[in-house]
């Protein structure tokens, strides 16, 4: 078994749907011997209220500062990072600039799971072909603007569409073919891994959720780039991220996933 030497996507107790203190979540990730680790929380955002998914907007300073003592006090221990997953829509993209150029964070990682009408107004993707087609349009929209780091769970649109039919494999496509020509690395994501085991990957082909087999069979014919997400919410989670899912992936798929990886180093950077 290969080992990761990396977790760039992670959350924080702000989001109101993960537990445990950041200092934790550090721990547990020396203790695996990680040597990056990326507190990526769901992205603050002004005007946004969405209790139970995102926090609140003044707590923007007490995670910047939580993290920047952490970075501060384990510097020879390991590497942190500040980062957020982000949904695109074109109305938050000054804002996500802003993060970035004014070095409030490291990086961002584009992770899709709902999207906004207007500055307030949040609609979570539909299942059936209607939430497919946007999921879809609205990632590679984001995977466009070179914002981010990487695409988080990219084969999340398996929770809006239920099938594996011409229409979503022609989605899926377009997903892997927007990684390529925007050499976006897909991610691996390993969250549904720990809640509710291997699913497709252990034979249970009634439940269709992320990482989906056939998706990243797709990934490997191609030349996309391939990561692993922890996705931790817990800080248990770093210790126990399901390696044996990506290793299983890998032996069925034919995906090369990156298992080490240094935002320190610009040879090895993403």
């Amino acid at each position: 078994m290969n080992k990761i030497t990396y977790c760039y996507h992670s959350h924080t107790k702000r989001c109101g749907h993960a537990s445990g203190e950041d200092e934790e979540y550090i721990l547990k990730a020396i203790e695996f011997g990680l040597k990056d680790y990326g507190v990526s929380d769901h992205v603050i955002l002004p005007n946004i209220i969405q209790p139970g998914m995102r926090g609140a907007y003044y707590l923007l300073d007490d995670y910047l500062d939580s993290i920047k003592r952490l970075k501060k006090k384990y510097k020879d221990k390991i590497n942190i990072y500040t980062a957020f997953e982000c949904e695109y829509m074109p109305q938050f993209e000054d804002y996500y600039r802003s993060l970035l150029k004014e070095k409030k964070v490291d990086y961002l990682i584009l992770g899709q799971h709902c999207y906004f009408k207007g500055d307030e107004e949040i609609w979570y993707y539909q299942h059936g072909v209607t939430g497919l087609l946007e999921y879809t349009e609205h990632l590679i929209a984001g995977m466009k603007t070179g914002l981010f780091l990487y695409v988080a769970h990219p084969d999340f649109f398996m929770c809006t569409t239920g099938k594996w039919d011409n229409l979503t494999k022609e989605c899926a496509q377009r997903i892997i073919d927007a990684a390529v020509k925007y050499n976006l690395p897909l991610e691996i994501n390993l969250a549904h891994v720990r809640r509710y085991g291997l699913g497709e990957y252990a034979g249970l082909n009634s439940y269709y959720e992320y990482p989906f087999a056939p998706f990243w069979q797709m990934v490997a014919k191609s030349k996309a780039k391939v990561v692993v997400g922890f996705d931790s919410h817990r800080p248990i989670d770093v210790l126990h991220p399901g390696m044996e899912a990506v290793d299983i992936i890998v032996k069925e798929s034919g995906v090369k996933p990156i298992y080490h990886l240094s935002l320190k180093d610009k040879k090895n950077k993403i």
